[in-house]
């Protein structure tokens, strides 16, 4: 292999330095692009806040497009890398256990936190938190009424969407393990022709009507992607040698919606600021990834022990964020102070509380596997025994996933 795409200086079953940091980096983004999601004005979401603040908006659009293009991708190069290290069995094992527990615990025990929220701030209830957790699990459906989208009418999986679809793509790549294998082995260099596809099929599924089909489409096609060519120090010497083409295209149609989006809110009419706009951030939903991964792999070249410690946490934070956020934003809505003190106010309190939580994964590797995070090699929770018993516990959940019950 030429040696001008050994940037990264990694076989395909080491560790890829820039990939840890995008990992943390992406679930960092995401902390605070939820916790905007309160102020923003036009956007819905679980509990909000009254504001003006588009010019918020606009700093969250910087990121809308890739951020969670970039989990995709990030996942799949860590399937794959898993795969390699320890077989196909273990996807849909270990693997499987280890999406689906964190699953369980979150739709029952974490995201009713932001139903109880949005129910009472829509005036549908007004009781404690812990009589509406009577309601939820053992009250009757009516209880629910107009809240009923869910796994079980009104089990939801909220921002969890991610880990259930993570866990029906996961089922995916074992069922196409051979064809992908034939793919990579036959075309796995990547070029322009593969970037070209996965625009592609990103502006395919930004027309399709349903929400949950359009980013489950975009996402798997992100994770198949990063699981093809995460891993090779090809695809990352390709994109180093386009880097500069990429963050320029990027920069440009960033610049393209942001304002069209802009002005586009006094001229709501012109079809052509609109198309103009929608197509420009549809198209950096690929183009803006691959911009930040070309950077990534310029930028982060050495691991840094704190970053790579933080890869433990990045699943456990991603299952409690949303909800820490909403119910301190919720916590706080008495409280005197003006909209940009409150924001600060629920970032840091989050952030605390999530720090807590992350602790507590740290020191109890049964609070830190329901959670998401691997338990030390030598604990019961990774014996057989546990492993089948996690298993039977998900298994209505996992059905439920592909629609046998």
């Amino acid at each position: 292999m030429n040696t001008k795409y050994h940037t990264l200086a990694h076989s395909e079953n080491s560790r890829i330095v820039a990939l840890d940091y995008l990992r943390v980096f992406a679930v960092i983004v995401l902390f605070f692009f939820h916790l905007g999601m309160i102020w923003v004005p036009e956007w819905h979401f679980h509990f909000k806040q009254e504001t003006h603040w588009f010019w918020l908006q606009h700093i969250m659009l910087l990121s809308s497009p890739w951020r969670m293009g970039l989990l995709w991708f990030v996942a799949g190069t860590s399937l794959y890398v898993m795969q390699q290290k320890y077989g196909v069995y273990f996807l849909i094992t270990r693997r499987s256990n280890a999406i689906l527990l964190p699953l369980l615990i979150g739709v029952y025990g974490i995201v009713p936190i932001q139903l109880f929220v949005e129910m009472t701030q829509k005036g549908a209830i007004d009781t404690s938190l812990g009589q509406f957790f009577i309601q939820f699990y053992f009250g009757a459906n009516d209880y629910f009424e107009g809240f009923s989208s869910g796994i079980w009418h009104h089990v939801d999986v909220n921002h969890l969407w991610f880990l259930r679809s993570l866990w029906r793509f996961t089922l995916l790549l074992v069922i196409f393990n051979r064809p992908l294998a034939w793919i990579r082995g036959r075309w796995g260099n990547f070029n322009s022709a593969w970037l070209v596809l996965l625009v592609s099929l990103s502006l395919f599924a930004s027309q399709i009507e349903d929400s949950d089909d359009k980013r489950d489409l975009y996402g798997l096609a992100c994770l198949v992607w990063g699981y093809l060519f995460g891993s090779r120090a090809q695809f990352w010497g390709w994109l180093n040698d386009k880097r500069s083409a990429l963050v320029v295209f990027a920069i440009v149609l960033t610049l393209l919606y942001e304002v069209g989006f802009g002005i586009g809110r006094y001229y709501p009419d012109n079809l052509l600021i609109k198309d103009t706009a929608l197509w420009s951030y549809y198209l950096a939903k690929v183009i803006s990834l691959f911009a930040i991964l070309a950077l990534a792999n310029m930028l982060f070249v050495t691991p840094h022990p704190a970053v790579t410690k933080a890869n433990a946490y990045v699943f456990p934070l991603y299952v409690i964020h949303q909800s820490v956020i909403i119910a301190v934003g919720y916590g706080i809505t008495n409280w005197a102070m003006p909209a940009h003190k409150a924001m600060l106010v629920c970032a840091i309190l989050s952030a605390l509380i999530c720090v807590a939580l992350l602790l507590l994964c740290k020191y109890s590797d049964v609070a830190g596997a329901l959670l998401g995070k691997k338990a030390k090699a030598s604990h019961w929770l990774t014996g057989k025994v546990a492993q089948i018993a996690i298993a039977l516990i998900t298994l209505p959940l996992a059905f439920k996933l592909i629609g046998l019950i």
